[in-house]
């Protein structure tokens, strides 16, 4: 996404540094493992996780979001045929019950492998917002018969507001999914992103 003079990537604090299973505790088992960024060309760039650290802007456990500055990466972005959602110009509805949600997840179900490659499939999700909450946004899935397998490794997908009329505006990234709570997909608010980049954790 596009904020101030910054082009970011955003994904969720757990993904970097979850106990047992973030990527900070992985590489300290095993030095040689990359962090991959896909960006819609052939291959993927990857990165060790002190080179991600350096492109890192700012981190926030409370509300799971970590964003980097990849500006110096464009021409990779470009070579994917991508553009950055610009948030000066589209800046976050406020998210309300019943508000119709999109995002596509790249789930770890279905990973294809080989000696020189590996793919995930693309997963479209629309759900309704039946919680929005002063820090965090809910949406039932339990109409969509989904099981953890399903949505393991989406955390961090940009989440869209579709409205009649009008474009689909970023509101917020996919945190989780809770079976145990009537399968409940969990978003954090893309408003708490500053202009700097900065994770500003309020209502």
């Amino acid at each position: 996404m596009s904020i101030g003079d910054k082009k970011l990537l955003v994904t969720c604090w757990h993904v970097l540094f979850q106990d047992e299973a973030g990527f900070k505790y992985l590489h300290s088992l095993n030095p040689s493992l990359r962090f991959a960024i896909g960006f819609g060309c052939k291959y993927p760039q990857s990165l060790s996780f002190e080179a991600l650290m350096e492109k890192k802007v700012d981190d926030e456990r409370r509300c799971d979001l970590i964003t980097f500055d990849i500006s110096d990466a464009l021409d990779f972005v470009a070579e994917g045929n991508l553009e950055f959602y610009d948030l000066n110009v589209n800046p976050p509805p406020k998210v309300q019950v019943g508000d119709i949600l999109y995002f596509i997840g790249f789930p770890a179900k279905g990973r294809i492998e080989n000696e020189t490659s590996i793919g995930f499939p693309r997963q479209p999700i629309g759900v309704g917002v039946s919680q929005a909450g002063e820090f965090s946004f809910f949406a039932s899935a339990a109409n969509l018969k989904l099981h953890e397998s399903d949505v393991g490794g989406i955390s961090g997908a940009p989440c869209f507001i579709v409205r009649d009329g009008r474009p689909p505006k970023l509101v917020g990234f996919n945190t989780g999914f809770a079976p145990n709570q009537m399968n409940m997909l969990q978003f954090t608010y893309a408003r708490y992103i500053g202009k700097d980049g900065i994770i500003r954790y309020m209502s």
